[in-house]
C-alpha cells in the first residue's frame, strides 16, 4: 500500500493501538487472513503463556506465526527448501492462504517450535496485518479465537465472551467480516519432502 494511502487508512489508529499492546506484552484479538485469531509477539514467552491460559490450551501443540514478507522465512527457519517458494506461488494463484511448517525454527519463543524444531509460518498480504507485524518487527502468533475444544468462530460475534474480555486489546477492524476457511498446511523437511497436514 502506498504511503499516502497507508497514512489515511481507516484502520490505522486501531493498528497503532494493537502494536502498542503487543509491544507491552499484551495478547490481542484480531482478524487474520482466515478467521479471527488470538495473538502476541512470537518472541515473548510470557505473553504466549498468557494467551494459552486464556484459550485453555496446554501449549503441547505449537501455534503458527504470521510474517509480512516471504523473504523473512529464511530469518526464522533454516533451511528453507526450494519447493517452499513454489508452494507459495501456487497458494497465491489459488487465493487460499498456505501455512508452511519448516525445519530449523529460530528466534521465537521455544513453545512455538515442534518437537523436531520446526516452525509453522504463514505470509500475509493484508495491509492491516502487515502494518502490525512491521510495527512489532517480529512474527505475530496466530491461533484461532476459540476456547480449546470448541468450534472456531467465523465472525466476531461468535467469539466467546471470556476470550473477548480476557485479551489486552480487541481490534475494531474487521468485526463485520465473515471469516474465511482455514489455511492449508504443508510440512517440509530439510530435503524438501512434503507432508500435507491440512489439505
Amino acid at each position: 500500500m502506498a504511503p499516502r494511502a497507508l497514512k489515511n487508512a481507516p484502520w490505522r489508529q486501531d493498528a497503532i493501538l494493537t502494536v502498542r499492546s503487543l509491544k507491552a506484552g499484551g495478547v490481542i484479538l484480531y482478524p487474520t487472513d482466515t478467521v479471527w485469531g488470538l495473538g502476541c509477539r512470537a518472541d515473548d514467552p510470557e505473553a504466549l503463556e498468557k494467551l494459552y491460559q486464556l484459550k485453555g490450551r496446554d501449549g503441547a501443540q505449537p501455534s503458527l506465526v504470521l510474517l509480512d514478507a516471504e523473504g523473512l522465512l529464511e530469518e526464522y527457519a533454516n533451511p528453507v527448501p526450494d519447493i517452499a517458494w513454489d508452494l507459495l506461488r501456487e497458494a497465491g494463484s489459488s487465493g487460499r492462504p498456505m501455512t508452511l511448517v519448516l525445519p530449523g525454527g529460530r528466534d521465537v519463543a521455544p513453545a512455538l517450535l515442534g518437537e523436531d524444531g520446526s516452525l509453522a509460518m504463514r505470509v500475509v498480504h493484508d495491509p492491516f496485518l502487515q502494518f502490525i507485524i512491521r510495527g512489532i518487527d517480529v512474527p505475530l502468533v496466530s491461533t484461532s479465537a476459540n476456547l480449546t475444544g470448541h468450534p472456531t468462530p467465523g465472525h466476531f460475534d461468535e467469539i466467546p465472551k471470556a476470550v473477548r474480555t480476557g485479551v489486552d486489546h480487541a481490534c475494531v477492524t474487521g468485526r463485520d467480516r465473515k471469516g474465511s476457511q482455514t489455511s492449508s498446511m504443508v510440512k517440509l523437511d530439510a530435503f524438501g519432502r512434503i507432508d500435507i497436514l491440512r489439505p
